[in-house]
């Protein structure tokens, strides 16, 4: 009885090996990142050391503003106009007091009584007592004038180059620009829109599977 119990399990545990069981379908390999196409080094950004823009190897200069607009930074694009309006302000302001502290300071240096006129030379008194005074004063404060008038002019401009419409700094230009490449990578590496066919192989045959990209 027993070798007979031994031989009917002997028989169904080679049919259950025998069974060959399905094997998991094959799924496509992992496509690999594609690379950068050429297009990314003619369209890339970079600042050099003056805080300065260039696109693509071309090297073409890129103002900052242009940069706020790429980026859709408005807010940096109003601070850029205020920066620009200030400057010009300032400049039209320091060219404008230059101008008249020039043109005050000239006036009254040139109507400084003449000493050499016989009026001044009638008397040793009027002379040292009128009209040197006179011209000593006329002379001072018409320099004095001028000398206020272009420092004060030197001390707007200085403001004026302040007021500079990038806004940032180079280290803050350098992660702008970082950002402007890294989605720029993204979109020249995005395939095309449309629909994909993707392969897969399974142990009953072949299939392919839809994939739609918008």
């Amino acid at each position: 009885m027993r070798p007979t119990l031994f031989l009917c399990g002997l028989l169904l545990s080679s049919a259950a090996l025998a069974e060959d069981p399905s094997p998991p379908p094959v799924m496509p390999a992992e496509v690999a990142e594609p690379a950068l196409p050429s297009e990314f080094l003619d369209q890339a950004l970079k600042v050099d050391v003056d805080n300065r823009i260039t696109r693509g190897r071309a090297k073409t200069p890129l103002s900052h503003r242009e940069l706020f607009e790429k980026m859709g930074r408005s807010d940096l694009l109003a601070k850029s106009d205020s920066m620009i309006t200030r400057r010009r302000w300032l400049i039209i302001g320091a060219i404008g007091l230059s101008a008249a502290s020039i043109v005050a300071g000239s006036i009254l240096i040139a109507t400084a009584p003449n000493l050499a006129t016989p009026a001044c030379e009638s008397s040793v008194q009027v002379y040292n007592e009128i009209c040197v005074p006179r011209a000593n004063q006329h002379n001072i404060s018409g320099t004095a004038i001028i000398v206020t008038g272009v420092v004060g002019a030197l001390l707007m401009a200085g403001f004026a180059y302040g007021s500079d419409p990038a806004v940032l700094s180079r280290d803050e230009t350098v992660s702008l620009v970082g950002t402007f490449n890294s989605q720029l990578a993204r979109q020249l590496r995005r395939p095309p829109a449309g629909l994909r066919l993707i392969p897969m192989v399974t142990p009953d045959g072949a299939s392919l599977t839809a994939s739609l990209r918008f």
